[in-house]
């Protein structure tokens, strides 16, 4: 031992510890042996080993030790570490392996130069590092067999080997490049020690079991460089990505390829600079698979590449990365669909652009977007989506997305409601986060729409704030029939989960949520209005949905030959009762018109044949409306201001009645009345009258009471005397003075009997006793 470390010592400048050697002759016969244990040569400054060998053993041959040259045959080295450094401040422990004679100006012309023939290595761990350029290379051999030759100034090697590389990190701080990948190949490296560069010609290789051809170069000299061409054919998609670094690989895991790629790929890098090498990546595929978080898509065929210098002007680097993939075609279920070019690029904030087109049925739409709100019956389409954005699988990447649908004779089912839109014919356009309809035409049962949209904060669709979408959505109709639109009060149908192989599915979800708790603002113009019996024209309304809750918040028509405006709210209380809050003016409304629109108010004492005049009124009424649509009359309440002129009762048989008491000699089948103007309250469905005076051209009456849709009508009519005597002259005239002292009069009393209101005599003055209890109490 004293004799190798005087010797090593003159070659090697590190400290040097050899804990046992061995000399055989007949083991390794003709061969002498030497065996070296735990052998350790360590740098000065750190006191780190450079090598720590559990075993090393030499051959060499009598005669190679005494010709010109120092021949050793063989060198093993088992279960060792080699450890090269370079700190942060360019101190490098790699100076132990330079001999003494080397460090000083004198050279030792006695030495012999060393030659080795072989090279074995078994478990033998490599790692080398250098804080300055930020580079990290680390493998485990677990078998290598080396052989070298020297022919002329050329170094022949083979090196057949089998390794664990743990990584190649050219940046380290991004990460390994091969990490944890198995390496099995037989190199054939020529070493040319004239220009000091290093090659090898095609060599198939295993990485991970997967057969590769690999060729390459390393300029050790001036140019300091290297470069590596590498083709595989059929490889997995996931056995490419572990080539690649963390954060590439994290990002290209978003898009997952069931099936096999072919694959070209060249490296060319700095030996003597930091950073990453060059890398570029050709590859193709036919008939594969691909997953994303949003959408899946099969029978893929195209072609692409990746390059990590997308800017040659700037180093190679994540954020100046970028995947290619060409002529793209695939299908998306049963739907056909192409792409001029499809771009990831900047892995440091990976950006997505993308352009799709496609031709399909509105039906295998359907079967893909999975809306629970929306089914896509019949009919055609066209799409077009282009994006150029985040790489993201939230929904508010609609904030970048550019989509345009061309809708040929489609049926469209809107679900909650039962709602059958036919023959629907325009373009839907989403453009960043906005939406935009124009002239889109449809049907619903025989009303025709021309409508345009505009949509805002589409985006804010996402998770984070579902429902918060604003639409504006602008409607034409020469003729609506709310006949048809009953299904607004009636209850929502229950919305089946609908299967969905792609995740599209959550999108859609979110696009549900939208169109149902999204602010929509729906602006109405239709030259004609109708339900049942009423009618109106060139209607205007601007309505406001929330959720299940909408408001009208300015409706005008005409109707009855005067104008109907109108503002309210609709609350839903529960699938089977909505609550109606309006306040509504009537101008010069013809009141025939008005009890015939609105059948008559659910009673049936005072018709629309029995009325004439016109009306001017505003009334605030609160009311329940039945998932019918209609109004359920014992909700009813508010207040009514009302004026009627040129006001007449025609054949109204509870007025006739009258007749058995008094005026039998007057014509009450027609009477014309003043201006009858007054304030009713309406609480539960009955209208409460305060005492008003009645001036007709058969009697002057004064009445009062309760007016019910119900059969809870109880009316005091008070008929003055002296007009029992005279007909009234000028009975449109109403003299003030004399209404409020009107003088001895008759009392007759209305209540219903039997569903209808009868008319008697009050002799005893009851409704107005009752009415005096009821106050006092």
């Amino acid at each position: 031992i004293g004799f190798l470390q005087s010797k090593l010592k003159k070659t090697i400048l590190g400290k040097l510890k050899i804990d046992k050697a061995e000399i055989t002759v007949w083991q390794t016969f003709p061969k002498i042996g030497i065996t070296l244990k735990n052998v350790t040569i360590s740098d000065s400054f750190y006191n780190k080993p450079f090598l720590r060998a559990g075993e090393i053993t030499a051959k060499a041959g009598f005669l190679d030790l005494m010709g010109s040259k120092l021949t050793i045959s063989s060198i093993r080295i088992k279960d060792a570490v080699i450890h090269s450094f370079t700190d942060a401040r360019g101190y490098s422990n790699t100076y132990v392996l330079r001999s003494h004679s080397d460090s000083s100006k004198a050279k030792d012309k006695s030495k012999k130069p060393v030659v080795f023939r072989n090279l074995e290595l078994k478990n033998v761990s490599v790692i080398i590092e250098d804080a300055i350029k930020n580079k990290r290379y680390a493998a485990r051999i677990d078998n290598a067999d080396i052989d070298m030759r020297l022919t002329g100034s050329k170094y022949y090697i083979t090196f057949d080997e089998d390794l664990f590389l743990r990584g190649l990190g050219f940046k380290f701080v991004q990460g390994y490049w091969l990490e944890n990948q198995r390496i099995q190949a037989k190199w054939r490296f020529v070493f040319d020690t004239t220009g000091n560069i290093l090659s090898f010609k095609d060599t198939k290789v295993k990485i991970q079991g997967q057969p590769f051809i690999i060729k390459g170069e390393f300029d050790f000299g001036k140019k300091s460089e290297f470069h590596i061409d590498a083709v595989t054919k059929a490889i997995s998609y996931s056995t490419a990505l572990g080539i690649l670094k963390p954060k590439i690989r994290e990002k290209l895991q978003k898009l997952n390829l069931k099936n096999v790629l072919d694959v070209n790929a060249s490296l060319t890098g700095s030996l003597s600079h930091q950073g990453d090498p060059s890398v570029k990546v050709d590859f193709k595929t036919q008939n594969n698979a691909i997953n994303t978080p949003v959408i899946n898509l099969n029978n893929c065929n195209f072609s692409g590449n990746f390059i990590n210098q997308a800017d040659t002007n700037i180093p190679p680097d994540d954020s100046n990365s970028i995947v290619t993939i060409k002529s793209f075609t695939s299908s998306w279920g049963d739907i056909n669909v192409k792409a001029p070019n499809i771009t990831v690029s900047n892995f440091t904030k990976p950006t997505l652009q993308f352009e799709f087109f496609s031709e399909c049925t509105l039906p295998q739409l359907d079967d893909q977007l999975s809306s629970e709100t929306l089914n896509f019956v019949s009919g055609n389409a066209k799409l077009y989506l282009a994006y150029n954005g985040p790489l993201i699988t939230d929904p508010s990447l609609l904030n970048q997305l550019n989509a345009k649908i061309q809708i040929e004779n489609g049926n469209i089912v809107y679900v909650p409601r039962s709602l059958t839109f036919s023959e629907c014919n325009g373009a839907i356009s989403i453009t960043g986060n906005n939406l935009l309809m124009n002239n889109f035409q449809c049907n619903l049962n025989t009303n025709h729409f021309v409508v345009n949209v505009t949509g805002n904060n589409l985006n804010r669709i996402s998770t984070k704030e579902a429902g918060k979408a604003t639409i504006n959505c602008n409607v034409f109709s020469p003729d609506i029939d709310l006949t048809d639109f009953k299904a607004l009060f009636a209850k929502k149908a229950k919305l089946a989960a609908k299967k969905s192989n792609n995740n599209l599915r959550s999108t859609a979800n979110a696009i549900d949520n939208a169109v149902e708790n999204g602010d929509l603002f729906l602006n109405v113009k239709a030259q004609k209005l109708s339900l049942h019996h009423f009618t109106a024209s060139n209607v205007i309304a601007n309505v406001f949905f929330k959720n299940d809750d909408w408001e009208i918040k300015q409706a005008s028509m005409l109707h009855a030959d005067g104008s109907f405006n109108l503002t309210a709210k609709v609350h839903q209380v529960n699938d089977n009762l909505h609550q109606l809050s309006a306040h509504v003016n009537l101008q010069n409304i013809n009141v025939k018109k008005l009890f015939y629109g609105f059948d008559n108010f659910g009673q049936a004492t005072i018709t629309a044949n029995n009325l004439k005049g016109i009306m001017n009124a505003k009334a605030d009424i609160s009311a329940g409306i039945s998932n019918a649509g209609k109004f359920i009359t014992n909700t009813m309440n508010g207040e009514l201001i009302f004026s009627l002129k040129n006001a007449a009762l025609i054949n109204l048989k509870s007025f006739q009645n009258i007749q058995q008491y008094v005026f039998k000699d007057r014509n009450l089948s027609n009477v014309e009345f003043a201006e009858l103007k007054n304030t009713f309250d309406i609480k539960n469905g009955d209208i409460y009258i305060p005492r008003m005076i009645v001036q007709s051209s058969a009697l002057t009456m004064y009445i009062e009471g309760v007016y019910s849709f119900a059969d809870r009508t109880d009316i005091s009519i008070q008929v003055p005397l002296s007009t029992l005597k005279n007909k009234p002259e000028d009975y449109k005239t109403i003299d003030k003075a004399k209404a409020e002292k009107p003088g001895a009069s008759i009392y007759l009393r209305a209540k219903d009997k039997n569903g209808e209101v009868k008319i008697g005599l009050d002799l005893f003055k009851k409704f107005r006793r009752d009415k005096h209890k009821k106050d006092a109490e």
